[in-house]
């Protein structure tokens, strides 16, 4: 999922994540459709096409007939097939490059010339132009022989350029840390049956083959022979929109991507930035009729084409959530403006004529991805592959299946594939969504599920007589803030004068509703926007940490073997029983914030949108006490009843079938699991950046809470009161949540990014624990060696010896998106 602040089209790599499948269907689906070609066919060139292509059976080469030197075409890059393992970022349909290229002629060569899109003066003054072309270099990406002059044009010998490894699945392999390989140019060749040349794209597909004498591991599994991978590579020349479509300014309240260049025709009251919104063509068949108020249908309505090898209950999904878009649209004046269909027989779904949506499949949990390929001169969307992962719905049945034993009487209120499949609408609505240019909007949750764009989590509710209650678990439409970016992208204006304050009233009107977006870099864990955070439900995080601690406490209090289907291994609950020991994870995070929190809106001059606001340091009290709670021997408890139901991976199976980490070997180890959460929670709770900002923030306002009195509320709930003879289970839960105190006090005192003032207060609380230590005396051995272990700890540090490297810290639990 694309970052929102800058469209970058075709990322190489995926974000770091989470959902994946079967490599085995990664081979094009249109290809067991199509006849294979007769061994002597020599496929004749297309002379209305736009470069008519020629490919010779005879010797395996492919030519070009370019028909008018210096003309200006889009170049697209896509992986046609893929690796099958999440880390490398090389999936079905992954788009590379896209690039405004040009062919030069040379003497006896024409060479392909990449464009320097990111910097150009928009003036009629050509010297000012041609000052900013030559200060920028231009990329050469090919030379190509003239074979001879043809009627139509140059005809070029392009066989090395297809051959070649042009998305870098060398680089990509190596950055992944999966291994070295070099391109076997012998086993490489081009695919025929994908190479068409049509009148205004040119499609070229090619087979290459990367070797190696050493194969990593993950390529291992999912290669027949990992020394020799094959991989497709699509080519597409397009003609360049023309009329180039207007840019549309960006306005950062919007929730839209951005298609970013330096104009150096700007004035020196600006930046030289040019902040451009990404979006489709859409123009309206009847203006009159737009005007007065109708819906209109579009000159050309955006359609996309499904993947034919998407089974059901999936395909009706998809389908259904990518429609919720029509439905937006229709606030900015549309009717029938998005459409799916069924691609086409015969057509190939890389073809750059078709936005497409993909089935793709990995050995691992991965991400599902909504990038597309622009116009860079204008933002102009020309192409999309949506690609949607088959693993997602075996997370969404894990939750599901942790719920089972906690069913009211008359059972759950879903099936378990109703539960899946109104995640994979909305999950469709999303993704589809970023190909309309939306980006992700990390707060739309708790404003009423304004937006298809934030992550969403199922909401799990109790009634009143305290059974469970999931039938409001996702929204099953688009929200208020997709309708207000999609009438900023979308709303057709005549002049540039009433867009300019058609644009205005758009963002003023949602800012009114109380409307508001924050973006991915404002909503990570050190985030100070409670609201502002991923995976959570509700409206409030201090209630939404109160309801899904209660819906944990019942989950955990009813788990049992019933978590697991008639026949699976009982070791599948070590995962089902993950997402109910960390069913209050998201919810924390989000009150967390809550300390050293502040509000703040994308504000600009002139606008109402308040700048910066710090939390009530009522609220910030009233958080930190609720998220200390989860601290307690009794929240990070899990019976040991649940302990003994949980065996070993058996024999046959892998580590598939866990998510918490166990350092007893053969033993599911509550107390290991108990460690990670208390890290988790105090490492959040005393993140740099939150202390940064206690600080600050008392400095300003003393009524604010202070650092010190953070820390002492995290030493009290920890390191405070009186131990229970004979509980042993309650005293190790003591003790590794002090570790997990002291360990994280460490880390924040050593921490050279730290302020002057937060490591002053860090160290005063240490030497405070070190005091603590030595003087207290008696109980268990167990008690005696912690205490005598962290006094060392402390000691080292202030000696100038701490290395925490060497201080054992939990395994995370890591939980696939869900």
């Amino acid at each position: 999922m694309p970052s929102h602040k800058t469209f970058r089209p075709a990322p190489r790599l995926c974000l770091v994540a989470l959902v994946a499948g079967l490599a085995a269907a990664c081979a094009p689906a249109a290809r067991p459709s199509q006849p294979a070609p007769s061994p002597d066919v020599t496929l004749a060139p297309t002379e209305s096409g736009l470069l008519p292509v020629r490919y010779d059976a005879a010797t395996g080469k492919v030519s070009l007939t370019v028909p008018r030197l210096g003309e200006r075409l889009l170049y697209l890059n896509t992986l046609a097939t893929g690796v099958g393992v999440t880390a490398a970022g090389l999936d079905r349909g992954q788009l590379g490059d896209n690039a405004v290229v040009r062919f030069e002629r040379r003497g006896a060569r024409v060479y392909l010339i990449r464009e320097n899109s990111a910097v150009l003066a928009r003036s009629d003054n050509e010297a000012l132009r041609r000052s900013v072309e030559e200060s920028f270099p231009n990329s050469v990406l090919a030379s190509f022989a003239v074979q001879r002059e043809g009627p139509g044009g140059a005809v070029v010998d392009a066989t090395d350029f297809f051959l070649s490894d042009v998305y870098d699945v060398i680089g990509t392999l190596r950055s992944a840390r999966l291994g070295s390989v070099r391109l076997d140019r012998e086993r490489s060749f081009i695919d025929p049956l994908n190479t068409r040349s049509f009148p205004e794209n040119s499609e070229i597909r090619s087979v290459l083959t990367y070797v190696t004498e050493d194969p990593n591991f993950a390529i291992r599994q999912v290669a027949p022979d990992a020394r020799t991978i094959a991989l497709e590579q699509h080519h597409s020349f397009l003609r360049l929109p023309e009329p180039p479509l207007p840019l549309r300014p960006f306005d950062p309240r919007s929730g839209l991507f951005t298609n970013d260049f330096f104009d150096f025709a700007q004035g020196f009251s600006g930046d030289y930035r040019q902040r451009a919104v990404v979006r489709w063509r859409l123009e309206p068949s009847d203006t009159a009729a737009y005007l007065r108020g109708e819906k209109v249908e579009p000159v050309k309505p955006i359609v996309y084409y499904i993947d034919a090898g998407i089974p059901e209950p999936y395909r009706s999904a998809f389908i259904d959530g990518g429609r919720w878009w029509n439905e937006v649209l229709g606030a900015a004046g549309w009717r029938n403006a998005f459409r799916i269909e069924t691609l086409p027989a015969g057509v190939s779904p890389l073809d750059a004529r078709y936005p497409a949506i993909y089935w793709v499949h990995r050995m691992q949990r991965g991400p599902s991805v909504g990038p597309a390929m622009i116009d860079p001169r204008t933002g102009e969307i020309v192409k999309t592959v949506v690609r949607m992962d088959s693993y997602r719905s075996l997370v969404d049945h894990d939750i599901y299946m942790g719920l089972l034993p906690a069913a009211p009487p008359g059972g759950l209120q879903l099936t378990a594939e109703q539960f899946a499949m109104a995640r994979r609408r909305q999950h469709s609505a999303h993704e589809i969504g970023h190909t309309l240019g939306v980006a992700h909007n990390y707060i739309a949750a708790t404003q009423g599920r304004a937006s298809v764009m934030d992550y969403p989590y199922p909401l799990i509710a109790i009634d009143a007589q305290g059974r469970l209650d999931i039938r409001d678990a996702y929204r099953a439409s688009g929200g208020a803030h997709d309708t207000l970016a999609i009438r900023y992208a979308y709303t057709w204006f005549r002049t540039p004068a009433e867009e300019a304050a058609g644009l205005s009233r758009i963002v003023r009107e949602a800012e009114a509703r109380g409307l508001r977006f924050v973006a991915d870099e404002h909503a990570g864990a050190a985030g100070s926007i409670p609201s502002a955070s991923q995976w959570v439900e509700g409206s409030d995080m201090l209630q939404a940490l109160q309801r899904t601690m209660a819906v944990r406490r019942v989950l955990i209090d009813r788990f049992d073997e019933r978590a697991a289907q008639p026949g699976e291994p009982l070791a599948v609950l070590n995962r089902r029983f993950a997402h109910v020991y960390l069913h209050h994870r998201y919810a924390l995070v989000g009150a967390i914030k809550y300390v050293g929190g502040m509000e703040f809106g994308y504000a600009l001059r002139g606008e109402q949108t308040e700048p910066t606001r710090i939390l009530p340091a009522a609220d910030q009290r009233t958080a930190l006490r609720l998220v200390l709670s989860a601290l307690q021997p009794r929240e990070l408890r899990i019976p040991s009843r649940i302990a003994a139901l949980i065996p070993p991976v058996p024999a046959g199976y892998d580590s598939d079938l866990t998510l918490i980490p166990t350092p007893a070997g053969t033993a599911f180890d509550p107390i290991a699991a108990a460690h990670s959460l208390a890290q988790e929670i105090v490492n959040g709770l005393l993140h740099p950046q939150r202390t940064a900002r206690l600080v600050s923030f008392h400095a300003r306002d003393g009524s604010n809470p202070s650092l010190d009195e953070v820390i002492g509320a995290v030493v009290e709930a920890t390191w405070g009161g009186a131990r229970v003879a004979g509980e042993e289970q309650g005293a190790e839960l003591r003790r590794v949540a002090q570790r997990a105190t002291v360990d994280v006090l460490l880390d924040l005192a050593g921490n050279s990014s730290a302020t002057a003032g937060v490591r002053a207060t860090v160290e005063h609380h240490l030497a405070a624990l070190l005091r603590r230590t030595n003087v207290a005396e008696g109980g268990s051995a167990a008690d005696q060696g912690h205490r005598a272990a962290v006094r060392r700890d402390i000691e080292r540090y202030f000696d100038g010896r701490d290395d925490p490297a060497k201080r054992p810290r939990p395994a995370p639990i890591g939980l696939p998106w869900p």
